[in-house]
């Protein structure tokens, strides 16, 4: 009946602009701070080799902290 009649619209749903979108998280100080240490050994990892992995870094600053280094 509702084929008919010309009103599926196929399954296609609308957003109203300018309404929900993404959320970004809070991060707490001590993270944006374990971030940004992290951050600076990967770009020092990465300037002397530029095949260095971010998980690499995150190994590496964990190292250093272990070590009171960071």
């Amino acid at each position: 009946m509702a084929e008919a009649c010309g009103k599926m619209t196929g399954g296609k749903r609308t957003r109203k602009a300018g309404k929900g979108g993404r959320k970004t998280r809070k991060l707490s100080p001590k993270l944006k701070a374990w971030n940004q240490k992290v951050m600076a050994v990967f770009r020092e990892m990465r300037a002397k080799d530029k095949g260095v992995s971010f998980r690499a870094a995150l190994v590496e600053a964990g190292k250093r902290r272990k070590a009171g280094k960071i």
